[in-house]
């Protein structure tokens, strides 16, 4: 199906509420890339991943560091495919894959991050 189940949506509305304290309430996209900084701390905090542990964070922290670095768009989606790439080959230390056995979720990407990268990609011209 096309629906996203779990605690993706609650985390992706603690990231968004975190943010918001950091734009700076013009209506450009200067301050979007460290307020999206802030908002994934908000999130790694109030849910305890981190990078690493096979969620979706692995492809939203590569993707906000390229913004940062004024990578842009492009920059940001090919950082998120590489890190939902990467969550292939990751014992998952978070999330529902938890709860799966490893052997089945080797090389197959974490589905939140998987969700990231299309969203990004989603988002280039």
């Amino acid at each position: 199906g096309k629906t996203m189940g779990g605690s993706s949506g609650v985390l992706l509305s603690i990231m968004f509420m975190g943010m918001s304290s950091h734009l700076d309430g013009s209506n450009s996209w200067s301050s979007g890339p460290a307020a999206l900084k802030a908002g994934l701390q908000a999130m790694m905090d109030a849910g305890g991943a981190a990078p690493g542990a096979r969620t979706m964070l692995d492809a939203l922290v590569p993707a906000a560091d390229a913004l940062v670095e004024q990578k842009g768009l492009t920059g940001a989606a090919a950082a998120a495919k590489e890190g939902t790439e990467k969550t292939k080959s990751m014992k998952p230390k978070a999330g529902r894959s938890e709860n799966v056995p490893e052997s089945v979720l080797k090389g197959v990407p974490d589905p939140g991050a998987k969700a990231v990268e299309l969203v990004f990609a989603a988002l280039c011209p």
